[in-house]
């Protein structure tokens, strides 16, 4: 991604990184093709098909574009709400780990997840990890080397700077060939808000998801 290097105060670097125009998703791609598709605002998403007891989804490594990308881990989490309204994140399973990239460019990398909806597990079909998470989950970023380690959660609120540091785009419509048939793009920026480095392009890690919904309400279907 392109460092900014110069030192700044971070109530300057707070200004700097909110007046970025937020990217649509031609903008992150670098294709112009992909432009009519812009931020959906959503922060969570739930499987397509909850109508019998097992479903599954694809999620797919399309760029990494991040000075981290070695360190950086992709992963989806169950949540819910306590008594104040407040989101808990509950259980993680990591998809992605910072040893694995796209093969070449906008490529192919991807992990499958299995769900068992009557036990609220999923599993990694690659390795195996299963946690207890149901059919509406989040999405989160973690990187525990650099940068004084983070983790970026979907749901804003949760994040430690306040920054929103994901964008979901809503492709189900599939009119634009070459996203594997991916029902969301999810788009990171992986540093912090009050950083001067964050330039707000969201490409350090883009994922694409398969046979899920958006979710506009967090909360609004039981997980």
């Amino acid at each position: 991604m392109n460092m900014k290097t110069t030192l700044c105060a971070a109530a300057l670097c707070l200004s700097s990184a909110s007046a970025f125009a937020v990217p649509n998703l031609g903008d992150i791609l670098g294709d112009g093709s992909y432009s009519g598709y812009t931020d959906t605002g959503y922060e969570s998403v739930a499987l397509t098909d909850d109508s019998n007891t097992n479903d599954d989804i694809t999620a797919f490594l399309f760029l990494e574009f991040a000075g981290f990308k070695d360190n950086n881990n992709f992963g989806i989490y169950d949540f819910s709400y306590d008594g104040s309204g407040n989101l808990v994140v509950g259980d993680t399973l990591e998809l992605f780990s910072g040893s694995q990239s796209p093969s070449t460019g906008f490529g192919t990398t991807d992990a499958s997840v299995h769900f068992d909806l009557l036990a609220g597990t999923a599993t990694n079909a690659s390795t195996g990890d299963t946690s207890n998470i149901g059919r509406n989950f989040g999405f989160y970023l973690e990187n525990t080397v650099d940068n004084g380690g983070f983790t970026w959660y979907s749901h804003t609120a949760n994040n430690s700077d306040g920054f929103d540091h994901m964008l979901m785009f809503d492709t189900s419509d599939n009119a634009v060939s070459g996203l594997g048939g991916s029902d969301v793009i999810l788009a990171f920026e992986d540093l912090c808000n009050t950083d001067c480095r964050n330039d707000s392009d969201f490409n350090d890690m883009v994922v694409g998801i398969s046979d899920v919904v958006p979710v506009p309400e967090p909360g609004t279907l039981a997980s």
